[in-house]
């Protein structure tokens, strides 16, 4: 059987205690394992980790090359949010399994760091974009956040028009239920606007009523 590492990262000591974000990733990571002979033997948790100070990370990828095992992912965004910080990680001699695409190779998983790393800039482009727009109106840009929620709405408005053309596509191909275009968007493996999530059909259906006056 073959062997497995696993390495779940979570932002902060708290989400750390709770759990939050941790059981999600574990799950992904056992039940990919159970289902492709893997044994899982050790699992590495990081809390707070930074760019530059990963030790978790490096003590999993250590283990993988003593014991010659598989390092597991249950997200691309565990091992790193930009795309220098993949790419290292990538040229290591490690075999890497993401368990939300793991049929992506060295090359996939390189590009679609690109893409997401990309997909984030924008949203933070138009969100300074909109603060701006908001200060030269003179919104006051309170604590309340309303000036930011106000940027966040209408960067999410731009990032559904660019996936206009992709469902109008699948519309022509009969793929309309929330559901089918959920699926296709994964296995097309299209970022979502966070970037670092899958798409279900709560968030399709969210698109897809920002997309509702071009769509009819």
């Amino acid at each position: 059987m073959k062997q497995a590492i696993a390495y779940y990262r979570v932002s902060t000591s708290s989400q750390g205690r709770s759990g939050l974000g941790l059981d999600a990733q574990q799950s992904a990571v056992v039940s990919y394992c159970k289902a492709n002979g893997f044994e899982l033997v050790q699992e590495v948790i990081e809390v707070r980790s930074t760019r530059k100070y990963r030790v978790g990370l490096y003590h999993a990828m250590n283990l993988c090359r003593e014991m010659r095992a598989t390092l597991i992912v249950a997200r691309l965004d565990r091992l790193g949010r930009d795309v220098e910080q993949i790419a290292g990680i990538v040229k290591s001699n490690i075999e890497i399994i993401v368990t939300d695409n793991p049929h992506a190779n060295r090359l996939t998983i390189h590009i679609l760091a690109a893409v997401a790393e990309d997909y984030r800039q924008r949203i933070s482009e138009n969100t300074k974009a909109a603060l701006n727009a908001a200060r030269r109106k003179g919104t006051v840009l309170g604590k309340n956040g309303k000036a930011l929620a106000i940027a966040n709405r209408r960067a999410s408005e731009e990032f559904a028009k660019s996936l206009l053309p992709i469902i109008w596509k699948l519309r022509l191909k009969g793929i309309i239920s929330v559901r089918a275009v959920a699926k296709e968007l994964n296995r097309r493996a299209v970022p979502t606007f966070r970037g670092n999530s899958r798409w279900h059909p709560s968030t399709v259906c969210a698109l897809l009523q920002k997309l509702k006056c071009q769509l009819t």
